[in-house]
Parts: C-alpha cells; sequence; structure tokens
C-alpha cells in the first residue's frame, strides 16, 4: 500500500490534468507552480512510474497517469457529493423530521407551523401524525418521533415532558349571542344553558365541571364530543355554548367563526412538549421549535 500518498498530492495531480499546464494548475489550487511541480515529482516518486512526458509547454499524461485520473476523478467526485451533502444539511436544505400532535394543534396550529417551515426550508420533509395525547407520548417513547406535542399527566422514563405553552381556556360562543357583550363569563352564566361538553374520558372535562361547580351552576348538556374542533363547529352551528383550550378557540375566533370569552375565575390550560429521552433534539428540530414558539406568542397577543 502506497502510505506516502496524500490528498493534495492527487489534487496538483488532478489540476494539471484538467489544465494541462503547472502554471494553470496552480492558479486553479491558490498556490505556487514550484509547489504543484514538486507535489508532481513527488507522486510520481510515490507511485513509482511517470505521470507526465513535456511536450512543448504542454504536458501530457502518460497512459498510466490516465488510468490513475479515473479512478481519482471519481474519488473527487465522491468528495464532492459528500461535500454537497454536508451544506445541505448545514444550511437546512435537507432532512427529515416525524411529528406527532394531538388533535388541538395536529388540526390546524401545526400544520400552520409547518407550511411556514417548509416555505423557508423547501428541501425538508416533515410528517405529521394527528393522534390523542397518549398516543403521542407512545410515539415518543419508541424513539422513532422527534417531536411530540400532548396534554399528559403522567411521566414516561423514555420521554422529556417539558411545558411549551399555558394559557386560559376560553368560553366559546355562537356569533351574535347575547353573552358577546359581557367581559368574562362565570359559572352562573352556564346555568341552564344549552352546553356542549368534552367527552366523560377527557381529563379537562372534569376541571369544566368543578368550574360549573364552584358557583353551583348546571348548564343543560344537549351534546358531547371529543375534539375541541368538533365542540367549536356544534357551536358556530348554534347548538349552545362551551369551553374549549385556547389555540382552538382561538383559531375558530380568528376565522370569525364563534366568539370567544375568558372566563372567571381562569382555568389555565397547558400544552406539552414531548422529545425521546434518548436523542438530542437535532438542529432542525430546534429551529422548528423556534417557530412552534413564535406562533404561540401570536396566539397570546391575539
Amino acid at each position: 500500500m502506497l502510505t506516502n500518498l496524500t490528498h493534495r498530492q492527487l489534487e496538483a495531480f488532478r489540476a494539471v490534468i484538467e489544465t494541462g499546464k503547472v502554471t494553470a494548475a496552480a492558479t486553479v489550487m491558490n498556490t505556487t507552480q514550484p509547489s504543484v511541480s514538486r507535489m508532481i515529482s513527488d507522486l510520481q516518486h510515490v507511485v513509482g512510474f511517470a505521470l507526465f512526458e513535456r511536450r512543448g509547454r504542454q504536458l501530457v499524461p502518460t497512459t498510466e497517469a490516465l488510468a490513475l485520473y479515473e479512478e481519482v476523478e471519481r474519488s473527487f467526485v465522491g468528495l464532492a457529493e459528500i461535500s454537497r451533502v454536508a451544506e445541505d444539511i448545514r444550511d437546512f436544505r435537507t432532512g427529515s423530521l416525524l411529528i406527532a400532535g394531538m388533535p388541538a394543534l395536529a388540526l390546524k396550529f401545526l400544520p400552520d407551523v409547518i407550511a411556514s417551515f417548509i416555505k423557508n426550508e423547501p428541501g425538508v420533509s416533515i410528517s405529521l401524525r394527528t393522534r390523542s395525547s397518549q398516543a403521542v407520548l407512545r410515539h415518543v417513547s419508541s424513539q422513532q418521533f422527534d417531536l411530540g406535542f400532548a396534554v399528559i399527566e403522567a411521566e414516561h422514563p423514555a420521554v422529556i415532558r417539558r411545558p411549551i405553552f399555558t394559557a386560559p381556556m376560553r368560553a366559546v360562543l355562537p356569533i351574535g349571542h347575547p353573552f358577546a357583550e359581557k367581559v368574562y363569563l362565570e359559572p352562573i352564566d352556564f346555568h341552564e344553558q344549552p352546553f356542549i361538553a368534552l367527552g366523560s374520558e377527557i381529563s379537562t372535562r372534569s376541571e369544566t365541571d368543578d368550574f360549573f361547580a364552584s358557583g353551583n351552576a348546571r348548564p343543560r348538556v344537549v351534546a358531547e364530543a371529543q375534539l375541541s374542533a368538533s365542540i367549536c363547529e356544534l357551536v358556530a352551528g348554534g347548538a349552545g355554548l362551551s369551553i374549549v383550550e385556547p389555540v382552538t378557540a382561538a383559531n375558530f375566533a380568528v376565522a370569525k367563526k364563534v366568539v370567544t370569552k375568558p372566563l372567571h375565575p381562569e382555568q389555565p390550560f397547558q400544552y406539552d412538549l414531548l422529545l425521546p429521552a434518548l436523542q438530542e433534539p437535532s438542529r432542525l428540530a430546534t429551529r422548528f421549535l423556534k417557530l412552534v414558539d413564535a406562533q404561540f406568542a401570536r396566539l397570546l397577543d391575539d
């Protein structure tokens, strides 16, 4: 094996082959003519055969040199491809993210963030799975997902949970409802009013029931639904009032499909970011989360 062979010698050899002159090769390599001549001489000594024949001012490669050049070129093409891929990764022109999100965020909020992200990073591929919070937890714990967005109460040893956004829940009313003139809604405002409730299996349902109990209010439940978006659609259709988490409430209010009002006393709601415990977030994931934070901030401002 030719242990004294160097990459710089091969670079000089390639440059002389392609330019036909040592001076031109020196310009390409940003070095001096004597330096290129020395590298070619050293390379000939290492390989043990002549590489060029001088014909006038032109250097003509030998048959052996041309055979060597074919292999050198393949190596340099491979290095160029590696360099291109590295640049794409560095500049976020390639890569992928696998995201799992609870419906409250995955139906509107996350798609908005993703659309903005891939507009700026068109080479990036993002896959979004809409799942229940418990399913999101299972997906992230498998270490196959990069990011999870959920609301969970129990910890998991394979998952890092971080609060990512907290805001009060909101009352949602049909457009034109008399309560739309109120500054905020109290438990008594819901007494005997038609109400669309979360399914009894949803943890937030018990918190809403406690809210009503604090004011001895008993709404008239006319429908139940598992998703905040479904509840807001029912409210928009005039079926009754409801209380939902803040992100979905804000999205429907911006779309002018419902009116939202604060509650008194407030009911805080926390969204969680779930990360696989066995790997650090990638640069791509970190960049994506900055857009998520910005989107939450915009909702809070609204």
